[in-house]
């Protein structure tokens, strides 16, 4: 079978390869040579072309926000529910809130005998937690391979007990 593979290798090689591919090497090698412009121009070519795949992988990531409310829908439709209660409502620079709609939750929750203490943004959900309630206990829905990950709240569900 490896003669047969020699073979083929060198008629590739011999009648596909050599006739087409190294002329056309050689003559633009000799002209970039011979003419600066020529090599300017294939330079610019390839920066142009890397700076192109780079703005196309950079330009389909996902942002923050977007990566949050794709974090919050999976929740929303798989995660399991549990009970637990709200230990405080904060802006986002961490003050205190008496703001009916506060910026930020933290909650807790336990797993199989693991307490979870988490905080979840709700700066952009206001409408969700409007009107919601320290003293009463809450539902919140988690990812069960990984506990920590909890969402309080999210654009289709919601798990604070309102007034």
């Amino acid at each position: 079978m490896i003669p047969y593979l020699r073979h083929a290798a060198h008629l590739f090689n011999a009648r596909l390869w050599k006739p087409f591919v190294i002329p056309a090497w050689h003559t633009v090698a000799r002209a970039a040579l011979q003419h600066p412009r020529i090599s300017v121009g294939i330079a610019t070519g390839l920066i142009l072309l890397t700076v192109g795949v780079w703005w196309l992988v950079v330009s389909r990531r996902p942002s923050a926000e977007e990566l949050e409310r794709r974090r919050r829908e999976h929740l929303a439709l798989h995660g399991r529910i549990t009970d637990g209660h709200i230990l405080d409502a904060r802006t986002l620079a961490g003050e205190d809130s008496l703001d009916p709609a506060p910026e930020v939750l933290v909650y807790s929750y336990r797993i199989a005998g693991v307490t979870y203490n988490c905080a979840q943004d709700v700066s952009m959900l206001p409408d969700q937690v409007r009107g919601f309630r320290l003293d009463q206990p809450i539902s919140l829905r988690y990812d069960p391979r990984h506990p920590g990950n909890s969402i309080l709240v999210s654009e289709t569900w919601s798990g604070l007990w309102q007034r």
